[in-house]
């Protein structure tokens, strides 16, 4: 394919999932990496066509030293030469992921987005248009099916959401590669996309070249069956909204459902009518809160699961209710953990885990915990923070939390949100990110191991973390 094909190829991509409008104002996410330069240069060339305004925006992450400002420099130059408006930010990512209990790659995520928000916000720019290519694409389907995702994840990532838009997500890596080449253009390549401990690089040195043995065209062969999913998606969204009014009542702001009648529903459906309720209502579910919003459907007695954005739906008899539950205190809200399993509270997914052998060769950091498993009893809660609470410190005794907050100078609008793991004894084990009780601790006297991980934010929900 010439420059001149590709470039028309992009054009038909922005046609046919209407990226742009004729006027819009768009606002480049430049790394100063192939995929980025090629993406703005095609937008500054197919400018005329749509009347757009182009801008890029730049994030330096803190990370990665004298590359990092490399590429900051290379694009600020980029940008003077070819005439485009070019904002800078920055962020200190690595300390962002220590206090929010995050992995660096997504904390690098979410402060890059923060800034381009923000910046489309203040140049009151329309798109922000990204560089994913179809073979990023690929690579997240088979990372998602790897790490066993739903249907709803293998979609892929999507041509557009919201406002960001995705004109190369048709175009493989080879074929921008050749556009750059066939137009001279510079780039800068970060190193640790060679780093072949990192997922995604796996993936895409290891596991694709040996896909490609068997079918060369294996991208094109991924892409047209994630359009089919995405494709059947769609219609089911459309039944599912049918049934969920059908079943639904309202009442004061709230939504009530009978449990039979989700009882009836196939599971499938049962669980994209539960998601559609819980959207309905602004709030939002990862796979771990569906999992464990199924246990509602089928137990008794009252009980309630907690989702991210103060979405609570409560058991009650034989209704499950949704609602914001406004006037419930964070310290009323608690999980029962009965045994292993995955268990959400709010923003965090806790996974327990019995471990036979080989507990000493678990890695522990402040996000996890290996426990004596004949030292704890379940059910364990996980819950908030409460007046009075107190944890068991070696060489310390017993600690008020609220004065180990203020010591470790926890934010105080942090504090009531912060999860804690309390077993059958009603004794604080755990505040994940900050301190333990150590006599519960696994020792080499431990024959049988408890392992319990914590993750904020991203708990099992397939998100578009690829670029």
């Amino acid at each position: 394919m010439g420059a001149e094909g590709f470039l028309e190829k992009v054009r038909k991509t922005v046609d046919k999932y209407g990226l742009l409008e004729r006027g819009d104002g768009v606002l480049v996410a430049l790394s100063g990496g192939m995929d980025s330069v090629v993406l703005l240069h095609v937008l500054l060339r197919l400018a005329p066509r749509y009347s757009l305004r182009v801008e890029a925006a730049h994030f330096h992450h803190g990370l990665r030293g004298e590359e990092a400002d490399r590429d900051q420099a290379f694009v600020e130059r980029m940008c003077g030469e070819w005439g485009v408006h070019l904002e800078v930010g920055r962020g200190e990512v690595a300390q962002l992921a220590r206090e929010r209990g995050r992995g660096m790659e997504e904390a690098a995520r979410e402060a890059r987005y923060a800034f381009l928000r923000k910046v489309m916000e203040e140049r009151g720019l329309h798109r922000l248009a990204v560089a994913h290519t179809l073979s990023d694409a690929v690579e997240t389907f088979f990372m998602r099916l790897l790490r066993g995702a739903s249907p709803y994840g293998l979609r892929g990532i999507l041509p557009r959401k919201d406002r960001v838009v995705r004109p190369l997500i048709e175009m493989t890596r080879g074929e921008v590669e050749e556009y750059a080449k066939a137009h001279g253009l510079s780039y800068v390549e970060d190193s640790t996309n060679w780093d072949l401990a990192r997922f995604r690089n796996w993936v895409r040195w290891k596991l694709m070249p040996l896909l490609r043995e068997q079918n060369p065209k294996v991208e094109k062969a991924v892409a047209r069956f994630m359009e089919i999913l995405r494709d059947e998606d769609s219609f089911l969204r459309e039944k599912t909204r049918e049934i969920a009014l059908s079943l639904c009542r309202e009442r004061n702001g709230e939504v009530e459902l009978l449990r039979s009648s989700l009882a009836e529903l196939p599971k499938g459906m049962r669980r994209r009518v539960v998601l559609e309720l819980i959207h309905s209502l602004g709030g939002d579910a990862r796979w771990a809160h569906l999992e464990t919003l199924g246990s509602l459907v089928e137990g008794e007695g009252e009980a309630r699961v907690q989702l991210p954005g103060g979405l609570m739906v409560v058991r009650e008899g034989e209704n499950l209710r949704f609602t914001r539950e406004l006037d419930r205190k964070p310290e009323d809200v608690e999980v029962l953990v009965p045994g292993p399993g995955v268990y959400v509270l709010g923003e965090y997914l806790f996974h327990f885990q019995g471990i036979q052998e080989g507990g000493g060769k678990v890695v522990i950091s402040p996000w996890s915990l290996l426990l004596d498993r004949d030292k704890v009893d379940f059910p364990m809660v996980i819950r908030y923070k409460r007046p009075g609470d107190v944890i068991y410190l070696r060489k310390v005794g017993h600690k008020k939390l609220q004065d180990l907050f203020v010591d470790a100078k926890v934010p105080r609008r942090e504090r009531g949100k912060t999860p804690l793991l309390v077993d059958s004894q009603g004794r604080i084990l755990w505040i994940p990110g900050l301190r333990w009780d150590t006599r519960v601790l696994a020792d080499r006297e431990t024959r049988r191991h408890l392992l319990v991980t914590v993750r904020r934010g991203t708990c099992g929900k397939e998100k578009d973390t690829s670029d």
